[in-house]
């Protein structure tokens, strides 16, 4: 960090570039509160009320690590309400907890620059209320705000998560029992909050979460009515942390198995409460208004090709304007397959309503929304049987509406089955469900024989191509080689026009094709462009262009770029990325700092998303960024875990269509796109980087990829970026069946695949399963090596030597050991032998493999140890044309970048 940085930080020094940006966050976050009980309190007036709680003045605006923005001024809860007319009867309390932050505050400026811009802050105990506090608190009012906060972090803190603390308990009493009506602000996720909602005088509640950097103007807009509330919940609020189906089998910090299984299967959140009729808190939908609203249904219709098509008209029954969200479910026939109760299919959101006003909203579920997994037959299915739909405005205050009838069993897709768990997992089997009335609906049908699913077959990639300029003498290598690389493919060659003179301006003009191009590359050169900027190695090559120029980077300190080395020889630029689901992550820049992921899903309003999305893309233009990673389409499997303000919902289909809307957004300011992310199961509620996830396929295809191939198809994003753990016993980056079979090949996605940060992976191995682009850096030579048969490279105490680099919050991002063509395997038949002198110590790395059965050491009668290593000699296993096509992938991106766009207007050629 340059010191034009460090006064940034501790002097406040600079402003947003867009302050107008501003009153969109305003509106976004008042959107964005979910009203959860309200006995005729809310709205209020203006004027004097009493303010306690620590998110009071320590109010939670964002997240943390790359959910963290860096703004120019964070509007506290006690802020936003005096700038929108109350006053206080609590300042001498409220003093006391602004004081006790300051202080914290000091100490926070000590810490490391990791820190600071983690987005990591010091924890506020909050001030005890004295009977003196109580004293002046009373005087005046009868309305009492108790604000509860709860900071983003990942450490593993136990039942203080999702459990109010003792002393926040015995204020609420206290609270409770010296005022009339007490508001509780939630500025946070979801806590056990039962006995608390049950108290009488607590009369509103408020899930404020973390709404962005005008978080106390937002509640005051809630608060006094400016805004109606029409947030609603994307997750189901469970009476006890322990009615949730997922939290028996979630990792902790410490556990040391670096295993979870998800034997709740398909049984996540509201699909868990309803089929095993567990009564939630408040149910998934869940949002109370200062209006009421009657919503009609009006027209159905369903077909082959135009999916399902719901109208429905939505009235304003009471006496204040207001919004409403009509969600509708389908309960599914049960065959074969057990099913949940019910599934989101489709929702919506009117505008505006004054009293007694109407809107009518259409919604259209695709077909692919009704399928089923068969995992016996690697298939998408619809059963036979009746399709119910019912329309409300939760899960659990529904009206049966319409019911589609399908005459037999139907395939809808054939896929191949590429993920399955290697141990037994039992799952949750859900009881019977009851016979149900239909009653008087609407009613279509649809004949399995109408449809012809013979052309959608999705069957593995079992080959790739090498691109050979006519007149060279190339022979396969890898398809002789004994070595059984996993997901092994068949080299075949093509041979292409010779174009070496060329630059990638020529492909963006359509003079050569972008295969020409990259038969093109050196080798050398190849390795690069897959690796990220940091750390790289630099490469003399010819000027392609025939005249020098200049050409300078985005200097901005972001997550990561690709190599702008090629820039001025070939015309390939560097894309600059940054991190933020919540805003541009940008090191000593003020950036607009929006409502988190999980409140911007609580609007359950894609024209929201679109709106971010562009102001986002604003931002992007201005400070010259091609790629944001985001959004977060995981999905909440336990929304009482702090980080689940990362995440949209437990919801697959709503999770996928909110991030649509966001990129939707993004991509309206030319050359701007996406990276989403984390492709999949980043849902564990702890950081765990190495984690295994065992997961059914039914659950995989139905849960955790839904919302991702939603959001592709609707988005089209540039990237996606892959995850740390493993699915099934394999990374999720070395997986070919997940990176090439399902996302490419069944999704359609052209754009490339990105590892994450720290990955502990065999590079080549993720290049070959289709991961395209290294993070945030690599050393080239190391994939090149395996292309080539290289000995390992052993260091004195008889252990090969270790890179680590590019350190991020204490963990190398950078890693690899230089092991070469051998790979260790205790039952492997082939040897490598070290020696270490006898006076050196024998590594602890290699004791341990001595332990593991990996190695055999022997002394010598001088002293001297001998290891030998077991494994297998894979020799020259990755191919030039996996590598040549990771770099079309990537390529085909960048061509449509605005770093692109600007170099070419910079050549003028």
């Amino acid at each position: 960090m340059n010191f034009r940085q460090l006064r940034g930080v501790f002097f406040k020094a600079g402003k947003m570039q867009f302050p107008e940006q501003k009153n969109l966050v305003r509106q976004l976050g008042a959107d964005s509160m979910v009203l959860l009980k309200n006995s005729d309190l809310l709205p209020i007036n203006r004027g004097k009320i009493a303010l306690f709680g620590a998110g009071a003045v320590d109010t939670v605006c964002c997240g943390i690590y790359y959910n963290y923005v860096y703004t120019d001024k964070n509007v506290s809860i006690k802020e936003g309400l005096l700038e929108n007319g109350f006053t206080f009867t609590t300042d001498s309390w409220l003093e006391k907890m602004e004081k006790s932050l300051k202080q914290e505050e000091k100490v926070l400026k000590n810490q490391a620059e990791d820190k600071l811009f983690s987005g990591r802050r010091a924890y506020v105990e909050e001030v005890p209320i004295s009977v003196a506090d109580m004293a002046e608190a009373i005087l005046g009012t009868d309305t009492c705000i108790y604000v509860i906060r709860r900071q983003a972090t990942y450490e593993d803190i136990g039942s203080l998560e999702y459990q109010l603390t003792e002393e926040e308990h015995e204020n609420i009493k206290l609270i409770s029992g010296s005022f009339k009506n007490v508001i509780l602000v939630l500025n946070s996720g979801m806590i056990e909050l039962s006995s608390v909602a049950r108290m009488k005088n607590v009369k509103a509640i408020i899930l404020m979460g973390i709404p962005g950097m005008e978080a106390g103007n937002s509640l005051a807009d809630v608060l006094t009515g400016i805004v109606n509330p029409s947030g609603r919940l994307t997750s189901t609020w469970a009476k006890k942390y322990k009615d949730y189906s997922t939290c028996y089998n979630a990792t902790k910090r410490k556990d040391t198995s670096k295993e979870i299984d998800y034997k709740e299967g398909i049984y996540v959140g509201y699909r868990y409460f309803d089929a095993f009729d567990v009564a939630p808190l408040y149910p998934f939908g869940y949002g109370l208004s200062y209006t009421n609203f009657r919503i009609d249904a009006r027209y159905f219709e369903a077909s082959w090709m135009g999916g399902v098509v719901i109208r429905v008209k939505v009235t304003n029954t009471g006496d204040v304007s207001g919004r409403q969200v009509v969600q509708v479910y389908c309960s599914q026939p049960e065959d074969k397959l057990d099913k949940p109760y019910q599934i989101l299919v489709g929702f919506g959101k009117t505008g505006k309503l004054k009293p007694g006003e109407s809107e009518e909203i259409t919604m259209k579920i695709p077909i692919m929304q009704l399928c089923s997994f068969d995992e016996e037959n690697s298939q998408w299915i619809m059963e036979k049987g009746d399709y119910l739909f019912r329309i409300g405005d939760n899960s659990r205050n529904t009206t049966l509406c319409a019911k589609l009838v399908l005459d037999k069993r139907t395939v809808y897709k054939r896929v191949t089955e590429v993920i399955s768990p290697k141990k037994n997992l039992e799952f949750l089997t859900p009881p019977p469900r009851t016979l149900e009335k239909t009653g008087y609906i609407f009613s279509t049908s649809l004949s399995g024989d109408d449809f012809n699913s013979e052309n959608k077959v999705v069957v593995p990639t079992k080959s790739f191509t090498t691109l050979v300029p006519e007149g060279s003498n190339y022979v396969s290598y890898v398809n002789s080689n004994p070595y059984e690389i996993p997901f092994r493919a068949e080299e075949k060659i093509e041979y292409v026009k010779p174009c070496g003179t060329t630059t990638f301006f020529d492909v963006i003009k359509e003079k050569i094709t972008m295969e020409e191009f990259v038969s093109s590359l050196s080798p050398e050169i190849l390795a690069r462009i897959v690796s990220g900027e940091l750390n790289e190695s630099k490469l003399q090559n010819e000027n392609r262009f025939g005249f020098d120029f200049r050409f300078d980077r985005n200097k901005l300190e972001v997550a990561a770029r690709t190599t702008s080395q090629f820039a001025t020889t070939l015309g390939i630029p560097g894309v600059t990325i940054a991190d933020g689901p919540s805003g541009l992550h940008l090191k000593g820049v003020y950036c607009t700092c929006y409502p988190s992921p999980m409140n911007m899903a609580q609007t359950w309003d894609m024209g929201a998303m679109v709106r971010m999305g562009r102001a986002y893309g604003r931002e992007m233009e201005h400070y010259g960024i091609d790629y944001c990673l985001a959004p977060s389409l995981n999905i909440v499997r336990n929304p009482m875990k702090c980080i689940a303000y990362e995440l949209y919902s437990e919801d697959p289909s709503l999770s996928g269509i909110m991030g649509a809307g966001f990129i939707m957004g993004v991509k309206r300011y030319e050359g701007r796109n996406v990276i989403i992310k984390n492709l999949p199961t980043i849902n564990q509620e702890n950081f765990r980087r190495d984690v295994n996830i065992n997961v059914s396929s039914r659950a995989f295809g139905e849960i955790y990829l839904r919302s991702f191939s939603v959001c592709q198809f609707t988005g089209q994003p540039a990237g996606v970026l892959s995850s740390t753990n493993s699915i099934n016993g394999e990374p999720a980056c070395s997986q070919r069946g997940l990176n090439t079979d399902i996302i490419r090949n069944d999704w359609g996605f052209k754009g490339f695949v990105m590892s994450d940060w720290g990955s502990d992976t065999e590079k080549s191995y993720d290049l070959h399963a289709g991961c395209d682009l290294i993070m945030p850096g690599y050393n080239p030579d190391k994939i090149l090596e395996s292309m080539m048969e290289t000995a390992p490279t052993f260091e004195e105490d008889g252990y090969v030597s270790v890179v680590e680099t590019a350190y991020l919050y204490d963990i190398p991002m950078i890693r690899y050991e230089n092991w070469g063509s051998f790979m260790l395997d205790k039952d492997g038949k082939d040897k490598v032998v070290a020696k270490v002198p006898a006076d050196i110590e024998i590594s602890e790395k290699a004791l341990k493999a001595e332990k593991e059965g990996l190695c055999k050491i022997e002394t010598e009668m001088d002293g001297t140890k001998t290891i030998t290593y077991f494994g297998i000699d894979r020799g020259a296993y990755f191919a030039l044309g996996e590598l040549q096509q990771a770099v079309i992938h990537i390529l085909s991106a960048i061509k449509d970048s605005a770093a692109m766009k600007k170099l070419m207007e910079h050549v003028k050629i």
